[in-house]
């Protein structure tokens, strides 16, 4: 089944969906897959890069039951034409999420789990944080990377202007299923400051991390 898992909250909801289809098999499920087809060719050159491109298409068209069309602000923050729901998209090897609110503006990150992470720790763990798992750091970074999508601001320093705590993950490669909550401060240059709840999930292949704040 490539639809992996269903993302609920009391705040919004979304899924996870496993990329183990062709391009042209997702292109398949959705209405005008063949449109969706001829842009991801267009559009990009490395076939991972469509694949993503219409997974996300297609967990989209699963969860809301329609088709809709995505669109991308300057900064390229995803937002629906039509303004229905609040978006967030992420995608990693072999994996695509979305999530969704109607209320509340919404971040989601995936990272696929690999070592290759401890070599960017002194890029993305600051002075007030504690990590030293793959699964620590990678969850600190996931985080951090859904913050930003809500934040929306380019010049945001990982280590300086957002600060994981409350976080106690027990996931490890022989136990590798985990969930909970902890937070994210965020400083900005501006003056502009608050704390973000981040829920997360881990398995063998990946971290998810997510979060919301309240529309304005």
């Amino acid at each position: 089944m490539p639809f992996f898992r269903k993302i609920e909250d009391e705040k919004g909801w979304g899924g996870i969906w496993k990329i183990t289809e062709t391009v042209e098999s997702l292109c398949r499920m959705l209405p005008n897959g063949e449109t969706y087809r001829a842009h991801a060719y267009r559009r990009f050159m490395a076939e991972r890069r469509r694949l993503e491109y219409v997974s996300v298409r297609a967990l989209v068209y699963l969860l809301l039951g329609e088709e809709k069309q995505i669109c991308y602000s300057p900064t390229g923050h995803p937002y629906f034409s039509d303004g229905c729901l609040q978006l967030s998209i992420s995608h990693t090897l072999g994996y695509a999420s979305v999530l969704f609110s109607k209320d509340y503006e919404v971040g989601v990150d995936i990272e696929a789990v690999s070592e290759r992470i401890l070599r960017l720790k002194e890029r993305l763990i600051g002075p007030e944080e504690r990590a030293e798992s793959v699964y620590d750091i990678l969850l600190h970074w996931s985080s951090k990377e859904a913050a930003f999508k809500i934040l929306d601001q380019e010049g945001i320093d990982f280590r300086r202007n957002l600060t994981v705590s409350g976080l106690a993950c027990a996931a490890s490669r022989d136990h590798a299923e985990a969930d909970g909550d902890f937070r994210l401060a965020y400083h900005l240059s501006g003056g502009e400051t608050g704390v973000f709840p981040i829920h997360y999930e881990t398995t063998s292949d990946f971290v998810l991390t997510y979060t919301f704040r309240k529309l304005a």
